[in-house]
Parts: structure tokens; C-alpha cells; sequence
């Protein structure tokens, strides 16, 4: 681990004073980023954001932290943190300590020292508590609170002594869990190499392959009980459900007990289906270990087990109390596992995010083999945009339903290939054929074109041989029908989706045509 320090807060919080004095008393260089970024392009910060929009400083900024020398004590910008990657490489960098002080008082600082803010304007206090909460995530994830309303100096001599981290958080949230029984709130962790809690009164539902591949992991639990389910979509039935229940009541699970699912999404789904039901409701805290999981299956309360004709038509809205997602988790997957998180990830990008759109036109094919930034910066970055949905409409009364973006025509080829094909090619299969439906009512030119680019870049295929009659059968079983009419998401471009219900047959099989071989 680097031994640099980072300094992170809202401004006012007194990062670069504080800095300066802890460089001195260290003997290290001090490293302000909007300074840094300043002497690179000759502009202040203000100025690129007024002339150019925040994105472009944005992207100054992120050139600019690479430049950083090894043990330098860093002040950060106060949007710094905002992008995934930023916090990658500065947490790597050296501990991280978040200055804390109430907005008040960060307000008053900020009146005397005539800097221009404009993300601050026109009212610096609301500005300040809009960005408090935006950005706690990040600062929760710092390896060190300090009260920043205190004497600078008495400061700097408190964390001249920081000990190194022991683990790498870099996205700690606290969202509402929308649900009438249980905590009102869920903490939501992601990052690597993570300490996961042990809690030796818990019952452990897990992946079989992970008690060969992680034991350590396993073991690092501490629960109660264990039981190892040989994960799939197979293993995702009512079954196995029934005997998870039957193990749990044998082994005279408590209902103040949480069920701790350790995997896949799978695994997941059926464990916090599982802890639904078990004594009407009980703690359900999830570890996912797979991409897939953690970017989209392990988050948002939906958990459910498949019947023959139709995926995930039984289950409940059950959040997680905790998620835990570690990506260092994801180097034991296979290529063809990983990829299955990718097409979540394409998914999140066209409902809503240009940036991760970008990430992975730029560096997806990477990230599936050794960029482990950029598979955490895509992770977080989807996880993030689900979680922003859900929280607007955690029942699926409606936003949310653009989280089925793709899942309607791949839901129905999992359920004709008997679940033999991957889920993330059946999601980029049933995202090309719903871009080719809206191509021809008006989508963005090229969408469908990009598109078929960025999944061939990713490895997927485009085509696949299945009975379109089995397919269109399996439609009939999702969960998405309405008064006998299908629901369908259909991509305009990236960040617009729209639901219709008016897909006629023509363009249902100029659809399967488009994917089928």
C-alpha cells in the first residue's frame, strides 16, 4: 500500500491549509488538484467550468490526478470524488481522511475567502447540503473522520501518526430501504480487498464453487450455519427453496438472525427470498461475488426463484440490509461469467449514464481481463444508477421498469434454451433486438449501429439459434404483461428509454430475425 494521504470534504473544510501543514510536518510534497489542474491548462477551475461545462474540467482533472508522485499529501478538489476512477487511484495513492464540519460553518469560511464556487451558486448553504448528501458515499468511505472544526494545526499534528488502511472501501452509502418491516435504511459498501463483517449468529447460503475457490472468504463470516448451493439458474427453483427453508427450521434459525447470501445473483435471489419467507421476514445481507451481482442483481430488494415457463415469477420485494460487494471477489470468474455483468452494464449506460456508456466503448474489453479500475468504475457506476432508480420507485410502478431494458426477449430465450444460455448474452441479445425496434420508430441515428459495435468489442455474440415459436410462448409467461398487452422498454438513445405497449407482431418478428441465426 502507498503511503500518500488524501484529504477529502466539501470545500471550505480546510483540505489545502490542512494539507500544507501535514506535507511540512512530513516532509512530503503537498498536491492541491484544482492547482494542479490550474498549472496544466492555464485556466482556474471556475473558468473551464463556466467556458466549458463541468464535464471538460472533469476530464482535466482526471489527467491531472495520474501526475500525483508517490507519498505526497493530496487536497482534493470537491467534486473530485464524484468519478469512480478518481477514487480508485487516490485511495491507492494513501490513506484517506474526510474532513467533516457542518455547512454553516463552511459557509461562513467560504464568504471570506472570494473565491468564485459556481457549483455553489446562487445559495452557498442550500449548494453545500445538496452536495453534503450527494457526496457522502464517497466521504463515508474515507478511512478516517476528522472533525474539521478544530485549529488546523491541531489538525495536521493528529494525522501526522495515520497508520496505513487495512481494507480499500470506496463507495459506502446509506439508502432507504422502502420497506414496512425491518431497519428503514440499508448500507450499501463496494470496493476491494474489503473486511466483511462476521456475525457468528448468522446463516450462510452459499455458492458451492466459492468453498473451493475462497474459503478464506467463506470462513471470514463467521457464521453460524452453512449451507452450499450449487448456483445456477437450475439450483433457482422451488425446490430448492423448499429445502434451504427445511434447513434453516432444522437448524432452529432465530428471526432476529440474519441470512447472509455469499455468490451469484442466483445464490442471491434465492437467499433473500429465503429470508422473506423464513419466520415471516428476517435480516437478509448480501455479499455478492460475481459482476453480475454486484452492478445490478444483488441490489434493489427484488428477490425471486423461477418457475418452468417463466423467470423470476415468484418472489417479493425484500431489501438487503447490507450489501457488501468486494470486486477483487470477481478475479476467480471466468471470462464468459464476467461478461454477464458486462451487458448489465450496457443496460445501465443506454437507460442513463453517457459517461459509463463511454467507459465502456473505451475500456470494457480491458476490464474483462486486467483493468481492475475500470471494472470497479463500471461497477459503481451501474450499482449507482440502479440504486437512483429504485429509490424513486422501488415498487415498479414505473421508472424502474426501464431496469427491464433488454430483459423481456432475453428473459424469454433463457426460459427457451432451458437456461442453458448465459444471462448476460441473453440480455445483449435481448438489448439488440429491442434497438432494432426502435430504430425503425424514430431512435438516435447509429444507436443500433454503436450498439452492435460495443457488444461485438465486449465479446458477445449478435445472433443465436433458437425456436422463435418457444420464444414468443416464453412471453407470455413475463411478468411485464399488463391487461393481456406486453410492456416493452425500447432504447431512443443513451439516457432515453420509453415503454410502449403497442409492438405489433411484424415488429416482433423483424425483432427475433435480428438476433436469430
Amino acid at each position: 500500500m502507498a503511503d500518500g494521504i488524501v484529504l477529502v470534504g466539501l470545500p471550505g473544510s480546510g483540505k489545502s491549509v490542512i494539507g500544507r501543514l501535514l506535507a511540512e510536518r512530513l516532509g512530503r510534497p503537498f498536491v492541491d488538484t484544482d492547482e494542479l489542474v490550474q498549472r496544466r491548462t492555464g485556466r482556474s477551475p471556475a473558468a473551464i467550468i463556466d467556458e466549458d461545462g463541468e464535464p471538460a474540467f472533469r476530464a482535466a482533472e482526471r489527467l491531472a490526478i495520474g501526475t500525483i508522485e508517490p507519498g505526497a499529501v493530496v487536497a482534493t478538489g470537491g467534486g473530485t470524488l464524484n468519478e469512480p476512477l478518481n477514487r480508485w487511484d487516490l485511495w491507492r495513492h494513501g490513506a484517506a481522511v474526510w474532513l467533516d464540519a457542518p455547512a454553516e460553518l463552511l459557509v461562513s469560511r467560504l464568504a471570506n475567502d472570494g473565491a468564485r464556487r459556481p457549483l455553489l451558486e446562487p445559495d452557498p448553504l442550500a449548494g453545500l447540503r445538496r452536495l453534503a448528501a450527494e457526496r457522502a458515499p464517497f466521504y463515508r468511505a474515507a478511512d478516517r473522520v476528522v472533525d474539521a472544526d478544530r485549529p488546523p494545526t491541531v489538525i495536521a499534528d493528529e494525522l501526522a501518526g495515520l497508520a496505513e488502511p487495512r481494507e480499500r472501501r470506496l463507495f459506502d452509502a446509506q439508502v432507504e430501504r422502502h420497506h414496512p418491516l425491518g431497519p428503514t435504511h440499508a448500507r450499501v459498501v463496494l470496493g476491494v480487498e474489503l473486511e466483511l463483517p462476521s456475525d457468528d449468529r448468522s446463516s450462510l447460503i452459499v455458492d458451492a464453487r466459492l468453498t473451493r475457490l475462497q474459503p478464506r472468504l467463506v470462513a471470514s463470516l463467521g457464521a453460524a450455519r452453512c449451507i452450499a448451493i450449487a448456483a445456477g439458474e437450475r439450483a433457482k427453483r422451488m425446490r430448492t427453496l423448499e429445502r434451504v427453508l427445511e434447513w434453516l427450521a432444522a437448524s432452529r434459525a432465530q428471526r432476529d438472525e440474519a441470512i447472509v447470501g455469499l455468490g451469484g445473483g442466483t445464490v442471491n435471489d434465492l437467499a433473500g427470498l429465503a429470508a422473506a419467507l423464513y419466520a415471516r421476514g428476517v435480516p437478509y445481507v448480501a455479499v455478492p461475488t460475481t459482476w453480475l451481482a454486484q452492478a445490478d442483481a444483488a441490489l434493489g430488494g427484488k428477490v425471486g426463484v423461477d418457475l418452468v415457463g417463466a423467470k423470476n415469477a415468484v418472489g417479493a420485494f425484500w431489501p438487503a440490509t447490507a450489501v457488501f460487494a468486494d470486486v477483487a471477489t470477481v478475479r476467480t470468474q471466468s471470462l464468459r461469467r464476467r461478461r454477464d455483468g458486462l451487458a448489465e452494464a450496457v443496460k445501465a449506460a443506454l437507460i442513463g449514464d453517457s459517461e459509463l456508456w463511454r467507459l465502456l466503448e473505451e475500456r470494457g474489453r480491458a476490464a474483462l481481463r486486467r483493468d481492475e479500475a475500470a471494472r470497479y468504475a463500471i461497477t459503481e457506476r451501474a450499482a449507482r444508477l440502479k440504486l437512483a432508480i429504485v429509490a424513486s420507485d422501488p415498487f415498479e410502478q414505473g421508472e424502474r421498469r426501464q431496469l427491464n431494458l433488454g430483459h423481456t426477449i432475453g428473459h424469454a430465450l433463457e426460459v427457451e434454451s432451458r437456461y442453458q444460455l448465459p444471462h448476460g448474452a441473453a440480455v445483449a441479445l435481448g438489448l439488440r433486438a429491442v434497438a432494432g425496434i426502435a430504430s425503425e420508430r424514430g431512435a438516435e441515428p447509429q444507436l443500433a449501429e454503436r450498439l452492435d459495435a460495443l457488444l461485438v468489442d465486449l465479446g458477445f455474440d449478435l445472433r443465436h439459434a433458437f425456436d422463435p415459436a418457444a420464444a414468443r410462448e416464453a412471453l407470455l409467461g413475463d411478468k411485464k404483461r399488463l391487461r393481456g398487452r406486453q410492456r416493452w422498454l425500447l432504447p431512443m438513445g443513451i439516457g432515453q428509454v420509453v415503454e410502449v405497449d403497442d409492438v405489433t407482431d411484424a415488429e416482433l418478428n423483424g425483432a427475433l430475425e435480428r438476433i436469430g441465426t
